[in-house]
This record gives C-alpha cells, sequence and structure tokens, in this order.
C-alpha cells in the first residue's frame, strides 16, 4: 500500500472510530479512540466480540467500560508507564535536593572562609576600627548565611514532602501492576514470585506450606450461553469467595483465565484441606443472575486441588502436583476436592508433557 493509499485508510479508520464514540456516548477519551480505531481495523478479534457483548447489553459504553476493555485487550503492563513516570520525577527531586545540598554547603564554605579572615586580621591588627571592619564583615555574613539556610530549609521541606508523595505513588503503581485488573486479585507474575519465595522459606525452615488451584467448571459454556460480560461477573464473584476466606499471610491469584490459585505458608494439608471445602461450598451456595435480563444463570461450581510441599519441591513441581490434583477432581465428577491424583490423570499428563 502506497503511502496516499495509507492515509485515506487511517483516516476512514479515524473518522469510523469517532463516530463509534458518538453513537454509543462514550466519553472521547484517547484510551476510548485507540480502542473504536483497533475495533474498526479489525486487529483483534477478541476485542471486537467483547465489545458487542458490552454493547448488546447496555447499548452504550461507559469510560469505565472502555478503560477495562482497553486494560484487558490493548495492554498488558497498565502501570509501567505510571511506574516510569513517578521514577522519572523521583530522580528530578532528588536532583533538586542534591542542588540545595550543593548551595548549602556552598554558603557553610563561604561563611567558614570569613570566619578564618577576620580571626586572621584580628590577630594582626587591634585598633578599633578594624575591629569594628569585622564584626559588620561577620555580622553582614552571618545574616547571609541564616538567609541561605532559611532558604535551603524551606525548599528542602518542600522538596521532601513531594519525594513522599511519589513514594506513596510509586507504592501504589506497584500494587496496581502486581494486581490483575478483573478481580483484583494477585496476577500470574507476582504469584509466581510469592510461590517461589514460600519453596524457598518452607525448605530451609521445615514448615508446612499448602497450594490450592481453583478452576470453574464448564467455563467455557457458561461464557457462550451468558457471554463474555456475564462470564466476568462470574470470575469476580469467584474471586470474592476466596478473598473472604483467606488470612493476611495468604496469597491468591488469578493464575489464568477460569483458573485460581491460593499459596498457604505454614499450613498443613488437613487447614488447607478444610479451607478448600468452605470456598467451594461457598461459591456454589448461590444462585447467579444475569443482570441486563434478571435471567437465572443457576449456580457454579469449582474443582479444586489442594496439596502440601514435600522434601526437594520445586515451584514447578509442586503446581504440578496442586494442578494433577485438580485434574482428579474434574475427572471424579467436578464441584470437588482432591488432595491426591489419580493414575490416570498422572499418565494423561506425562503423555501431554511428553
Amino acid at each position: 500500500m502506497d503511502e496516499r493509499a495509507q492515509y485515506t485508510t487511517s483516516l476512514g479508520l479515524a473518522k469510523r472510530a469517532l463516530e463509534y464514540i458518538v453513537r454509543y456516548g462514550t466519553p472521547p477519551t484517547p484510551h476510548a479512540y485507540e480502542l473504536f480505531y483497533t475495533v474498526c481495523a479489525g486487529q483483534n478479534a477478541a476485542l471486537n466480540k467483547a465489545l458487542a457483548e458490552v454493547i448488546s447489553e447496555k447499548r452504550k459504553l461507559s469510560a469505565s467500560d472502555t478503560e477495562k476493555l482497553y486494560q484487558q485487550f490493548l495492554t498488558s503492563e497498565p502501570s509501567s508507564e505510571k511506574i516510569e513516570t513517578i521514577g522519572s520525577k523521583m530522580s528530578s527531586e532528588m536532583a533538586t535536593i542534591l542542588s540545595l545540598l550543593g548551595t548549602a554547603t556552598t554558603s557553610a564554605n563561604s561563611y567558614q572562609a570569613t570566619l578564618l579572615n577576620a580571626e586572621e586580621r584580628l590577630h594582626n591588627s587591634s585598633s578599633e576600627k578594624n575591629v569594628a571592619d569585622m564584626i559588620q564583615t561577620l555580622n553582614s555574613a552571618t545574616r547571609s548565611m541564616a538567609r541561605t539556610n532559611s532558604e535551603v530549609t524551606a525548599n528542602l521541606e518542600l522538596t521532601r514532602a513531594q519525594v513522599e508523595q511519589l513514594e506513596d505513588c510509586l507504592k501504589l503503581a506497584r500494587e496496581e501492576s502486581s494486581r490483575d485488573a478483573l478481580t483484583g486479585l494477585v496476577n500470574r507474575r507476582r504469584f509466581d514470585l510469592v510461590l517461589d519465595e514460600t519453596i524457598l522459606i518452607s525448605n530451609r525452615s521445615g514448615k508446612p506450606a499448602s497450594l490450592l488451584v481453583i478452576d470453574i467448571d464448564n467455563f467455557k459454556t457458561f461464557n457462550d450461553t451468558y457471554g463474555h460480560v456475564a462470564g466476568d461477573s462470574t470470575l469476580r464473584y469467584v474471586a470474592s469467595c476466596i478473598k473472604s476466606n483467606i488470612k493476611g499471610q495468604d496469597t491468591a491469584a488469578r493464575y489464568g483465565g477460569e483458573e485460581f490459585a491460593i499459596i498457604l505458608p505454614n499450613t498443613t494439608i488437613e487447614h488447607a484441606m478444610g479451607l478448600a471445602e468452605r470456598i467451594r461450598h461457598l461459591i456454589n451456595a448461590r444462585h447467579l443472575v444475569k443482570k441486563a435480563t434478571g435471567e437465572d444463570m443457576g449456580r457454579v461450581s469449582v474443582s479444586i486441588g489442594v496439596t502440601q510441599n514435600e522434601e526437594g519441591d520445586t515451584s514447578e513441581s509442586f503446581l504440578d502436583r496442586a494442578d494433577m490434583c485438580m485434574y482428579a477432581a474434574k475427572h471424579a465428577g467436578r464441584n470437588q476436592v482432591k488432595d491426591t491424583p489419580t493414575p490416570q490423570v498422572q499418565q494423561a499428563m506425562a503423555t501431554d508433557a511428553a
């Protein structure tokens, strides 16, 4: 495609993107424009499908709808640019602090030189006029030093407050970057780091650690039947049931599409099995209703695999064993908790790996 044709095509896509923004009453943010431009260009089939499902139910696309779709389909690291920006600002503030300290040091050195000069003159002369001149010089230097110190102190205090604010923003941005945008649980990257750390600590201390792998039963069928929006609501519902049952030291993650995992430090398999049963029962206890239509979507169930770490375990072997236990629960009829992988599951997974 030549440059002129490319320009015409891009202009047409831009016009259509703006028409979509107007049609669905969407706030004209840069993310909204990029979202609709991508849709019009047909560059992301999954995005087009998700957008169609949202619009079919709501007939409008709010700013929050746009942002959720943008974060889900057009960026995998929503906070990385924010972290980089904050880091740049903090570097600027630190440069300001160094400059202020340099000013204070220069002022102090100048004041010290004035004192040394006065001492030398006083030693070499005892006339009243010379003493009076030195006193005036010292008074002037002292006032100048006081003004400089006052200005430096005020500027340092302001800069310190700005750095503290940036540190808070950076902490929040880092927290956001480790979270799954849809469910609020930690994401896969953060989960992997915590699992490595948990295995390391458990192997060194000899204390137990347990792991749960949770998979929503028949989720693809549910999604195909009730739509992507209902599927997202179900993922949030399952996440909320998980969050309400874990303690501060535990780590719950959205491990995959409809798969979750919970790392339980200092926890035996007996306690882990009890937790898994509570979560399974809580998730299955409620009838889900589609908000847009009032349609009863029935109950959702999960299959859960539970395991405790063993001597010599790596993160991979620990996770694989929990995964096999989860598949054992699937093979046993779903909506169950299993802590022992069946031979059939072990053989099937070994065949897949080969």
